[in-house]
């Protein structure tokens, strides 16, 4: 759910970025060209549009990347059929193992090893 937050965080504010560039780079032009303030106004109000339009552009992608990985988390989650999204449930729908203890040391050791795990004598 975190990354679903963080990546609409940063879509938003990728999306507020680039609208606020598009505005400043008309106003800002407009402004430059009706004001007299020359080619450098111009070109200085164009740089800043430019360098706001990457920021936004860059945030919104990587925005829309992390919404993007958290459904197809959960698209790989319905296909597979995991029933449970936290450990416990992972751990109730896990089914019951079968372990063999040690005639030596008592240890619990899976079925299907021949040795003890801990004291390497034959189970």
């Amino acid at each position: 759910m975190t990354v679903l937050l963080v990546g609409a965080l940063f879509t938003i504010i990728g999306i507020v970025i680039i609208i606020y560039a598009a505005f400043g780079f008309i106003t800002g032009t407009i402004g430059a060209a009706l004001g007299g303030g020359g080619v450098l106004g111009i070109f200085s109000t164009m740089m800043g549009a430019v360098i706001l339009f990457v920021i936004g552009g860059v945030l919104a992608g990587v925005g829309g990347w992390l919404m993007r990985l958290w459904w197809i988390f959960l698209l790989v989650g319905a296909v597979t059929g995991s029933v449970g999204n936290t450990a416990r449930d992972r751990e109730a729908v896990r089914t019951s193992e079968i372990r063999v203890r040690c005639q030596n040391c008592g240890r619990l050791n899976p079925e299907f090893v021949k040795f003890c795990m801990s004291c390497n004598k034959p189970i």
